[in-house]
């Protein structure tokens, strides 16, 4: 009972995309994006569309987040976390701390902790996209042939564990050379500081980063954050989209880097993959979803 009440605490907090607070902040936003835009009809039917949420796409969503839940509650992923030990090691055999903890102030130390995280994601993001022996497992993400919130969840198992395993290199790396391993005064800055941050974003963006509400910031701000337009354009099928806008919450990475694709008028997008390889994911079944990755990785030119 202990373990349930740990899951369901966690699952219906501020750590998850799908929490009673990130859905209502969502209807809150979609509200008053149908008020500003002066949509007509049902306002449950603008932010809910039935063809959406009844496409055989969400329910493979729903299925994957269901595989991924489970994964949670059984702790699969928590030995891939290793940040800590991978930051302590580079501590003690790196060069030395850039920084001393105590004379970072809590909130720089959020920041700073907040730009690593994004900035790991950016590269593990694009890694996933770049390296032939991962994009299968990404591929899965990609499939989505409709984006709702839920497909934030759209994620081959080992493709999470991958990501959380790179994740806890890059980000330990960079945290062990900048300000050494992890104490509790940094424990504490991630709690109450990095949280925060990640959090504003979630309430504001996230959710609608994975929906069919076309909503841009202009080419100045999409330079800083990446706008849920910015990002529905790279699931989009054109191929002047590949490739475009990996990063998680700020587009200053994809601006530095030349990955950037800035929204210059309304665009019609399609989602999903097209090709006969990737066709066995566009049939929306879990089993080819789960299964033709792994054949791919490990037979990669094995055709179709």
């Amino acid at each position: 009972m202990e373990r349930i009440r740990e899951y369901l605490s966690g699952f219906l907090g501020l750590g998850e995309l799908l929490s009673p607070v990130y859905i209502a902040t969502f209807v809150l936003i979609g509200w008053l994006w149908f008020k500003y835009r002066h949509i007509g009809g049902s306002f449950w039917a603008f932010l809910f569309p039935k063809a959406i949420w009844t496409h055989d796409s969400t329910r493979t969503d729903l299925w994957l987040l269901a595989l991924g839940q489970v994964m949670v509650f059984f702790r699969f992923g928590a030995r891939f976390a290793a940040t800590p030990v991978v930051a302590a090691w580079v501590a003690q055999y790196g060069p030395g701390p850039i920084f001393d903890q105590s004379q970072v102030s809590p909130v720089a130390m959020a920041l700073l902790m907040f730009l690593v995280a994004d900035f790991s994601l950016y590269w593990i993001h694009r890694g996933f996209h770049t390296i032939k022996t991962l994009w299968p497992l990404h591929a899965v993400h990609h499939s989505a042939a409709v984006l709702t919130p839920l497909t934030a969840y759209r994620i081959h198992p080992i493709g999470s564990l991958v990501t959380t395993s790179v994740n806890a290199v890059i980000f330990g790396v960079i945290f062990g050379l900048l300000i050494g391993g992890f104490g509790a005064d940094l424990s504490f800055a991630q709690i109450a500081g990095a949280n925060a941050f990640i959090v504003a974003v979630n309430l504001v963006l996230t959710n609608f980063h994975h929906s069919h509400i076309w909503i841009s910031f202009g080419p100045l701000l999409e330079r800083i954050v990446i706008s849920p337009a910015q990002h529905q354009v790279h699931h989009s099928i054109n191929p002047q989209h590949f490739n475009k806008n990996y990063g998680q919450s700020l587009a200053l990475w994809d601006w530095m880097f030349g990955t950037l694709y800035l929204i210059r008028k309304d665009e019609q997008i399609k989602f999903g993959l097209e090709g006969p390889v990737d066709a066995p994911l566009m049939t929306q079944r879990l089993g080819p979803m789960l299964i033709d990755p792994l054949r791919r990785m490990v037979f990669p030119k094995s055709g179709v």
